[in-house]
């Protein structure tokens, strides 16, 4: 008998039991509070940054799991998933959607359809979130908005049961076809259609998928 597993175990059982339970309820009525329409078994572990802005809309489906750090999934280690909306922006996550300690930024519109894994420390946003204009960048037209009024959004979709590898980022106007294999690593800035494994930077396709 090894008695230092059960040693750990005894020793960790507050850390593995209690806390995340707290998490789950303290998470729930966060997101709740924060003005968020959500389904049946909604499950977050840990901390999750939620910022939603004025008139925006945050739609999440049933059966919706968002693991932030703690090394639940050893690839996010102790990195924190954050959900932000900017004002008047839309997000809509179907069900049975699973994130681990992503960060979406939402400017203007993100879908996820069902059936969505995104993994490890991926970052989904869907603007440029500063102007292409040098001048506009610059700090004395700060206040009078011209960064923040010549970004450029397009909205994402991410079509139903894909699947998007550790530490890829997604760009704005990217449309990703249901059941599509996005490779770790991978930068996407256009769109990827349905059934096919794509990965790089830029990410593009390197296999055709062919599934009874």
């Amino acid at each position: 008998m090894d008695f230092r597993y059960y040693l750990y175990r005894a020793l960790f059982k507050p850390y593995n039991v209690v806390i995340p339970r707290f998490w789950k309820v303290y998470n729930y009525l966060i997101f709740r509070v924060g003005g968020v329409k959500m389904g049946a078994n909604f499950c977050v572990h840990n901390h999750v940054y939620l910022s939603r802005g004025k008139n925006s809309e945050i739609t999440i489906g049933d059966n919706f799991v968002f693991s932030s750090s703690a090394c639940i999934n050893p690839l996010s280690r102790n990195i924190k998933g954050c959900i932000v909306t900017n004002p008047n922006a839309k997000l809509n996550i179907g069900n049975g959607v699973g994130i681990s300690s992503t960060s979406i930024w939402v400017h203007e519109q993100i879908t996820i359809h069902d059936n969505v894994n995104i993994g490890a420390d991926c970052i989904i946003m869907d603007s440029d979130a500063h102007s292409l204009n040098y001048l506009h960048r610059r700090r004395y037209p700060k206040e009078t908005g011209e960064d923040a009024k010549n970004k450029i959004n397009r909205p994402i979709e991410i079509g139903e049961d894909c699947l998007i590898g550790t530490r890829s980022i997604i760009l704005k106007g990217v449309h990703i076809g249901a059941r599509t294999v996005i490779g770790a690593g991978s930068v996407v800035t256009k769109d990827i259609p349905s059934d096919c494994i794509a990965a790089g930077n830029p990410c593009r396709v390197i296999k055709t998928l062919k599934i009874k």
